[in-house]
Order: structure tokens, then C-alpha cells, then sequence
């Protein structure tokens, strides 16, 4: 075993107990594409999760430090009463932490597990998302960290460019992809424009089936470290719109219609169903052309393969958010480089 991370987890378990915790045992977790490390920590009959941040440059994409955006978080939410993993014990020197264990049952792999209540199970994180949009709604207390950053035109025009970068100009030898950004960019500045003029509300940033914990006690929140300012209908959909679980059309309606129903906040927010249809699938063309950028980013640069089955999902769509949005000349301009976009109709 490794003796540093060993001692980590004595000394961590000692400032939580206040004794000294001979016996344990230190399992690690898939860690998926954070630039955090998890492991599970056994002892007794107790368990808990060590999370350790490696230190990131803040900055990129509109990101903070995610430690310390992770703790300020926590706190914040915790004290909103949404449902979050308890911090144990800290260590800021180390950047490390116990947190609550709260099992290995998400929402991706509830689904996975029983494909046939998919709807149920994405109708519980979808009325999570309410509460936690009520609550951003009423709150008093602004003093997050996420009150301190924003979705603004650049950081939207930002992540258009790494779709660019990454799903053409490393992806793409031919046909010839010279001048190309010039026409996009045109384009993607009037997105970016448009969405920065729909209602804000503070969003998670990546309330998808991977980051929805479901438990004895209920729904639970996690990777909440990169909330900021963004448009209403960000997380929403970041949760319908999952690379990892796809909803067919007539589901994806349904889900949208008892968002609209249940949730007040977007009602008064939008006024009316139309504004708020056309910012979703706004937002949907702008998130999921990041999310297949990054993909392959996380496949080229981090060495992360196994992203590349969802690249092809999550094009569908942006395709498909094209065709509602009546893009056809973005999309036939994009189809010779992107076969998947190719083709007529919804």
C-alpha cells in the first residue's frame, strides 16, 4: 500500500474520530474525467470517502480552484438544505478530504441496472432539479462561489471553439477545414448573444446521470465544485440532454412538460412555453457541441477512451437541436466534416 496515502487516511480518520484508527482498508474508485482521486475507506463497520484534489491552474472554461470552490459549495448548499455528502475532515495542506459515503448507485447506473423504469428514475433527478432551482430562486445569501462567475458571451464562444478545435481541426483531414471557423464563429456569436439574454439562475453545471447519487435516503448532489451563473434551462439540459442516457423524442416531451408544469420558477422566469422550448434547445446545440469537443479532447489529451462512445449520442443532438432551431445552413455546413449531422428532417 502506498504509505503516504496510507498515513493521509490515518491522520484523516484520527482529526474526524478523535482516536486513532489502526485497522482500515483503502479501495479505489473510478474517477471518471475530474481531476479528483476518490477511494472508498473501510473500517469497522464504517465507511467514508477520501476525495484528494490535485491543484489545477483556475481559470480555464470560467473554472475556480476546486477545492476550495468544492468546500465553499458544500457549505452553501448544505446550509440551502439540498442534499449533499457531509465533509468529515479536511486536510487543506494535502488537499484532501473525507466525505459521506454515499454508495456507488447513481442515476446512470440505476438505469443501466433496469432500463424499463429509465423514466422514473430520470423524473426523480428532474424534480431535484426543481428543488434546487426553487431554492436558488428564494434564497437571501449570495456570497457563493458561484456568484462570483458567469456564463457570459466568451465563455460560450470559448467552448465553441473547443468544439472546433477538437471535433475538426484534431479530428478532421479531410475534406479541408480551412476557413471554416470564420462562417461558424458568425454563427455561434449569435447563439452566444441569445443565450446571454435568457433568465440566469445559479446552475451546477453538470447535473447529468453520473453526478446524481440515488440512496435509502434519497436523491443526492454531487461534482457541484464548478457552479456558476448561467441560463435556466443549463442544467436542465445538462439532465435531458445526457450524453450518457438518451431519451427518445416523445420522452424527451413528456420530461419537458413536467418541468414546465411542476416549476414555477421557469414559468415566471420564461412567461411563456415557447421562449422557454427555444432557449432548451439553444442551449442544447451550444453544451452538447462542448460535450463532444471534450470527448475528444479527454480521448487525445488525457488518454481517456472510453468517452468515445458518447460522442456520437451527443452529435445526434446537436443535429437534432439544429432541426428545431431551423439551422439547416449550419448544419450543411458543418455535414461534410460531421457525417453524423448529415441528412434531412428532425
Amino acid at each position: 500500500m502506498d504509505r503516504t496515502l496510507e498515513y493521509a487516511v490515518f491522520s484523516l480518520l484520527k482529526g474526524w474520530k478523535g482516536r486513532a484508527i489502526l485497522e482500515f482498508a483503502i479501495e479505489p474508485l473510478f474517477g471518471d474525467a475530474s481531476g479528483r482521486l476518490y477511494h472508498r475507506i473501510r473500517f469497522g463497520k464504517e465507511t467514508c470517502i477520501l476525495m484528494t484534489v490535485a491543484y489545477t491552474k483556475p481559470g480555464e472554461f470560467g473554472r475556480g480552484d476546486s477545492w476550495a470552490d468544492f468546500l465553499g459549495m458544500q457549505k452553501f448548499l448544505a446550509a440551502l438544505g439540498l442534499p449533499v455528502p457531509a465533509v468529515l475532515h479536511t486536510d487543506p495542506e494535502e488537499r484532501r478530504a473525507l466525505l459521506e459515503d454515499l454508495g456507488d448507485n447513481t442515476l446512470f447506473a440505476r438505469i443501466e441496472a433496469d432500463p424499463d423504469k429509465k423514466m422514473a428514475a430520470v423524473r426523480t433527478a428532474l424534480d431535484l432539479l426543481i428543488v434546487w432551482q426553487r431554492t436558488m430562486w428564494e434564497r437571501r445569501k449570495f456570497d457563493s462561489p458561484a456568484d462570483t462567475r458567469s456564463f457570459d458571451q466568451a465563455l460560450f464562444m470559448l467552448e465553441f471553439r473547443h468544439f472546433y478545435e477538437y471535433m475538426i481541426e484534431k479530428r478532421i483531414y479531410h475534406p479541408s477545414w480551412k476557413n471554416l471557423w470564420p462562417k461558424l464563429e458568425k454563427r455561434f456569436r449569435k447563439v452566444s448573444v441569445e443565450l446571454s439574454r435568457t433568465p440566469y439562475i445559479v446552475a451546477h453545471r453538470d447535473f447529468q446521470s453520473k453526478n446524481i447519487m440515488l440512496t435509502k435516503k434519497g436523491p443526492y448532489i454531487i461534482d457541484f465544485q464548478d457552479s456558476l451563473q448561467a441560463p435556466l434551462v443549463y442544467d436542465l439540459v445538462a439532465l435531458l440532454r445526457d450524453s450518457y442516457t438518451v431519451l427518445a423524442e416523445a420522452e424527451l416531451d413528456h420530461l419537458l412538460d413536467h418541468y414546465w408544469k411542476y416549476n414555477e420558477v421557469a414559468r415566471e422566469a420564461f412567461g411563456d412555453r415557447e421562449s422557454f422550448r427555444r432557449a432548451f434547445f439553444l442551449q442544447t446545440l451550444q453544451r452538447k457541441m462542448k460535450d463532444a469537443g471534450r470527448f475528444i479532447y479527454l480521448h487525445q489529451v488525457k488518454g481517456k477512451e472510453w468517452f468515445l462512445p458518447f460522442v456520437r449520442p451527443t452529435l445526434g443532438y446537436v443535429r437534432d437541436a439544429l432541426c428545431r432551431l431551423e439551422m439547416d445552413d449550419t448544419r450543411r455546413l458543418l455535414a461534410p466534416f460531421l457525417p453524423e449531422l448529415d441528412g434531412d428532417g428532425a
